[in-house]
């Protein structure tokens, strides 16, 4: 398999977290839905320290990275769910 330019797994990566909003968005019924509360709780990183990050690592920065995306699909996911009650 050839190697992917940046601009390459930018656009795969965008559009499989468009997808993932989209579905998130039909599945859940409202703001209040319980679906959201589940899906929020993956944005904290939990390593019980007293200073998670303090000492930054490969592990820590993937952790991270994946709570960042997690929080970015749930922000789109929400933008289309508001933007389809309201239209």
């Amino acid at each position: 398999m050839s190697e992917l330019s940046n601009f390459e797994l930018e656009g795969r990566l965008n559009a499989q977290r468009e997808l993932i909003a989209m579905l998130l968005a039909r599945l859940t019924d409202g703001p209040d839905d319980p679906l959201w509360a589940i899906v929020e709780q993956t944005f904290e990183i939990q390593d019980h320290q007293e200073d998670p990050g303090a000492v930054p690592d490969a592990a820590f920065t993937a952790e991270a990275e994946m709570a960042r995306e997690f929080r970015l699909i749930v922000e789109r996911a929400k933008y289309r769910e508001a933007r389809s009650q309201t239209g």
